[in-house]
C-alpha cells in the first residue's frame, strides 16, 4: 500500500500509556498501540479497511447507475454516476461524458463531456483519452484541433491502444515529425494494425545471419551512424535521384539487431509498396556494410 504521512502522539490514561498514529490526509483514521510501530500498523489496517469500504460503495453506486441507464431512467443514472465520479471513479466519469454528448439525463453539452473525459483521462482511462482525441480531431466542439487530438491519441497510444498508435503516427507524419511518427507507426504495425503495415514496410534477412560484422558493432554509435549515412549517400541516394526520388535517415537504433528507419522522398514516396520495390536493393546495400542481422523500416 502507498505510504501516507502520519502524525504521532503519546497518551496516558487510567488504563496505561499508549501511542496514536493519525493520517494527515485522512485525519478521521488513526491507529492505537503500545508503541508507535504498533500504532502505525493498526492505522494502516484501518486505512485499508476504509479504502475497501469506499471501493464497495463506488461499485454499488456505479452498478446502480448502469442498471438505471439500461432501464432508460437516464436522470437517475446520471445522478448515480455523479455520486460515483465524486469518489474518483473513472468509469463513472466516462459514462457522464458519454451521456453529456448524447443529452441523456442532462442537456446535450460537449464542453461538459470534455470536462468529464478529461477527469477520467487523468485517472488513466483509455476510453476517455480516445473520446477526447476524437472530439478534437472531428471538431465536435466547434473546430477541429489536431494538436489537442494528437495529445490524447499519444496518451492512449503510450498505454497500448493500437488504433491510437496509428492515429498518433499519422498526425505526427502530417506535422512533419517523421522520426516520432515512425516510432508510433512501427509499434502499431508490430501490433498487427493493418493500416500501419501499409504505411511502414519491414525488411530483414536477420534469420539468415550467421556471422556478425564485429568490427562495425565495436564502433561507437556515432561512427556507426556515419557509416550508415555513407551507404545512403554513396550507394542508395544516387540510384533514387536518377528516378527523381530520394531518401532520408530518420533514426538509427544500435544493438544486436540494428534498426535503420528510412523515409522515401519525392517520386519514391510509397514506391516500397509497388511492383518496382526498392526495398531489396536497400537491404542489400546495408548488408554489405553491416551483415544480414539488420532491420530496415521504410516509410
Amino acid at each position: 500500500m502507498k505510504k501516507y504521512a502520519l502524525d504521532y502522539f503519546g497518551f496516558s490514561n487510567e488504563e496505561g500509556d499508549g501511542c496514536v498514529a493519525q493520517f494527515v490526509e485522512f485525519p478521521e483514521i488513526k491507529g492505537i498501540g503500545d508503541t508507535f510501530e504498533e500504532a502505525e500498523e493498526d492505522a494502516y489496517e484501518r486505512l485499508e479497511a476504509y479504502f475497501q469500504s469506499q471501493e464497495e460503495q463506488i461499485m454499488t453506486t456505479f452498478e446502480a447507475g448502469v442498471s438505471a441507464y439500461e432501464a432508460k431512467q437516464y436522470k437517475e443514472a446520471y445522478d448515480l454516476f455523479v455520486d460515483s465520479a465524486a469518489k474518483a471513479d473513472a468509469n463513472a466519469m466516462v459514462n457522464l461524458g458519454v451521456m453529456a454528448m448524447q443529452g441523456k439525463g442532462c442537456g446535450r453539452d460537449i464542453e461538459a463531456a470534455k470536462e468529464w473525459f478529461a477527469k477520467a483521462a487523468e485517472q488513466g482511462s483509455m476510453h476517455a483519452m480516445m473520446s477526447l482525441a476524437q472530439i478534437f480531431e472531428k471538431g465536435l466542439d466547434g473546430t477541429p484541433n489536431e494538436k489537442d487530438a494528437l495529445t490524447y491519441f499519444k496518451q492512449a497510444a503510450d498505454i497500448g491502444h493500437v488504433d491510437a498508435q496509428f492515429k498518433a503516427g499519422m498526425l505526427l507524419k502530417e506535422a512533419g515529425e517523421k522520426a516520432e511518427a515512425m516510432r508510433y507507426l512501427i509499434t502499431a504495425a508490430h501490433n498487427n494494425n493493418v493500416r500501419a503495415q501499409e504505411v511502414v514496410t519491414y525488411v530483414s534477412n536477420k534469420e539468415l545471419a550467421t556471422v556478425l560484422n564485429k568490427p562495425f558493432r565495436s564502433l561507437p554509435v556515432e561512427k556507426q551512424i556515419t557509416l550508415v549515412m555513407q551507404v545512403i549517400d554513396q550507394k542508395i541516394r544516387p540510384t533514387l535521384e536518377a528516378d527523381s526520388g530520394g531518401i532520408e535517415l530518420l533514426n538509427y537504433v544500435p544493438g544486436e539487431t540494428p534498426q535503420i528507419w528510412l523515409n522515401y522522398l519525392g517520386a519514391c514516396s510509397g514506391c516500397h509498396l509497388g511492383s518496382t520495390s526498392t526495398a531489396d536493393m536497400l537491404l542489400d546495400a546495408f548488408e554489405e556494410l553491416i551483415d544480414k542481422n539488420v532491420v530496415l523500416y521504410l516509410m
